[in-house]
């Protein structure tokens, strides 16, 4: 008896905490309600206080007035919602708000009830599908959980803010996750937002998630994989975003994505990311050889600018880049590639696009420190052309050894 009592108030204050940190979220949602006074011909342009003092049996007016007050008089607001409902049952606006109140006394068994009907009688509410998701899990009811979460994404609101979090604590190990995952096989709308926010986030397990939507019949796409392997890179592993390479793709993460350019796809913090617009591009090479990519010399900067870069994960020690290279129509050197750390960019190593007409090869050597730079970029920059006289360069074949 004493497990059960410690339980249920470590719940209490979790789920107190939760609606209390979501009240703005109702009083936003409730607040558009359209004011309404029965019989007295007044419009829309009526203040809420105004409209239920001149017809107070009306349970729009209440519930407006009770919207108005949500987020800064709870009570009062209790108070306004009751007498809607007394009035209109079904008003889902004002149960909102009375469940609300039921959490500011701590009665949550009747808010667990409040809520509850609230999801049965409309699943517009993401409040309410937020604490049930809740009070499901807490039961054991995991489909149900999922459903409450599918309701409220759907709604597209602040709730985003609430259930996205918790859906990433249960791949974490979570009974919930074998129904999660049959959730995002359905292809819900805000599957590629959950995504988004995993690559964000510091929490969740993404080599569970991948199994198990491999269980239910899924598979994540290219760029929930990337993602995922994002994530870790985030926090510092390199050896979770390869391992999640590995598992999503089926093949080791390469050292380079598109090395020669033959495609355009950044997934993650991997592939080419162009970092301005116009500085560089993709083109066919006219030797029939693919494409290269070419950079515009920097008629305006003071400095190198930076292009183009994409992330690597390579092990402490020393390596080398080989790359082809060569200027459009002869000239100055209007490009270089530079190794640098990715935390604290320390440049490790560079090399200039050759200057010549015809391709030639550049290799150069880095060492990455055995510590401190688990992830290094690899970063194509403009060089300043200060005399004008500068031409594109073409850059093709990159390889890491």
């Amino acid at each position: 008896m004493p497990r059960r009592r410690i339980r249920q108030q470590r719940r209490t204050a979790s789920r107190a905490e939760r609606l209390r940190a979501g009240l703005l979220i109702a009083a936003g949602v409730i607040a558009g309600a359209v004011i309404v006074v029965v019989d007295l011909g007044a419009d829309n342009s009526v203040v809420p206080e105004v409209a239920s003092w001149l017809d107070p049996g009306s349970s729009d007016a209440l519930t407006a007035m009770a919207g108005t007050l949500a987020g800064t008089d709870l009570d009062a607001a209790h108070a306004y919602a009751q007498r809607a409902i007394a009035h209109n049952p079904l008003d889902d606006r004002s149960l909102v708000i009375a469940a609300l109140g039921a959490t500011s006394t701590n009665q949550i068994a009747r808010a667990d009830a409040l809520f509850a009907h609230i999801t049965t009688l409309t699943r517009r509410q993401p409040l309410a599908e937020t604490w049930m998701f809740d009070v499901a899990v807490a039961h054991g009811r995991y489909a149900e959980a999922i459903g409450h979460a599918d309701a409220a994404l759907r709604r597209r609101t602040g709730a985003d803010a609430e259930v996205m979090p918790a859906l990433i604590a249960v791949t974490d190990g979570s009974a919930v996750l074998p129904a999660f995952a049959r959730e995002l096989a359905s292809n819900p709308p805000w599957r590629p937002a959950f995504f988004r926010a995993f690559a964000r986030s510091k929490d969740g397990n993404a080599l569970a998630l991948i199994e198990a939507m491999r269980r239910s019949g899924d598979h994540p796409g290219p760029v929930e994989v990337a993602a995922m392997a994002s994530q870790q890179i985030a926090a510092g592993n390199v050896g979770g975003a390869r391992a999640v390479w590995q598992k999503g793709f089926g093949r080791p993460l390469p050292p380079l994505l598109s090395p020669n350019f033959e495609s355009a796809t950044q997934l993650g913090d991997f592939g080419w990311s162009i970092l301005v617009k116009g500085g560089a591009q993709v083109v066919a090479r006219s030797e029939g050889k693919g494409h290269a990519l070419e950079v515009e010399p920097s008629n305006t900067a003071k400095r190198p600018l930076r292009v183009v870069q994409q992330a690597m994960l390579l092990d402490g020690g020393r390596h080398a880049i080989r790359f082809e290279g060569r200027s459009v129509e002869g000239g100055d050197t209007v490009a270089t590639m530079v190794v640098r750390c990715a935390g604290d960019d320390l440049e490790l190593g560079r090399a200039s696009v050759p200057a010549a007409q015809t391709w030639s090869e550049t290799r150069f050597v880095f060492g990455v420190p055995a510590a401190d730079c688990p992830i290094q970029k690899l970063v194509i920059e403009a060089v300043p052309n200060l005399t004008q006289g500068g031409t594109p360069a073409l850059i093709d074949n990159i390889r890491v050894e």
